[in-house]
């Protein structure tokens, strides 16, 4: 399916904090969050494989996307507690949290803050990689990963990067020590565990060790695919996060 149109952006305020939500599809909710220093334009696609049965929203951090920036910097769990908010604000509960990356660590917070609100955690790409827990290690990765992205969305994520340099250098240091594999065991529901297979960022032994530290985790790889794998491919992608199975009968 091609790029939709998301049918409703609208802005919430938590604290002294903006948010902005965009909205596509009806029925069960499924929560989108990005990664550090983009936005929600490369959920696009994976938004709309899941809009065809399902109410998708992606919600755009503080600093990312049109999201104003914070006053200061903020840590790992102080953007779950947002993402809470907003789900709460939203009146959305029984949600498929669904995060990318950076989003993949604020997506757990979140699901370990209010298990209450999110039926499954989905980590696409989870970072960060506890054998290259450091900002060198990260850029080094990136750029091997951006040699195995398609031009179009290399494209977009350096135009989202330049719009939050700001945000993203503050928010880098709180990525970096954040640690998945101590939060992941505080989280109570489903949860699955997806990475590209041609992916440098996140490894396969890594999720090894992530689903070593809860045991409602499952693994699913998508085969040909870099870190960005929603892009590339969303309907794999949307297939294997709702059943487990990349090759499942849509």
């Amino acid at each position: 399916m091609g790029r939709t149109p998301w049918e409703e952006r609208r802005q919430e305020r938590v604290g002294d904090c903006v948010v902005n939500v965009r909205r596509t599809g009806q029925g069960q909710p499924i929560v989108l969050v990005h990664g550090i220093g983009v936005s929600a334009r490369y959920f696009e696609r994976l938004a709309a494989e899941l809009a065809t049965n399902s109410a998708v929203y992606a919600v755009e951090l503080p600093g990312f996307g049109p999201s104003p920036w914070p006053r200061r910097a903020l840590s790992v769990p102080e953007l779950g507690e947002i993402v809470v908010a907003v789900l709460r604000r939203l009146d959305l509960t029984g949600v498929v949290l669904v995060g990318h990356s950076m989003g993949c660590q604020v997506a757990t917070e979140t699901a370990a803050l209010a298990p209450e609100l999110v039926h499954k955690l989905v980590l696409l790409g989870p970072t960060v990689n506890d054998q290259e827990r450091s900002v060198s290690q990260q850029a080094l990765r990136l750029a091997q990963d951006t040699l195995r992205e398609p031009p179009a969305v290399n494209w977009m994520v350096f135009t989202d990067y330049l719009r939050s340099i700001v945000p993203y250098l503050r928010t880098l240091p709180a990525m970096v020590s954040h640690r998945l594999e101590d939060a992941l065991p505080r989280v109570a529901c489903p949860v699955v565990l997806m990475r590209g297979e041609r992916d440098p960022i996140v490894p396969t032994d890594w999720l090894q060790r992530l689903a070593a530290a809860n045991p409602n985790s499952v693994i699913v790889e998508v085969p040909d695919v870099p870190h960005i794998l929603m892009f590339s491919r969303p309907a794999e992608t949307a297939r294997g996060l709702l059943t487990g199975d990349p090759h499942a009968a849509a």
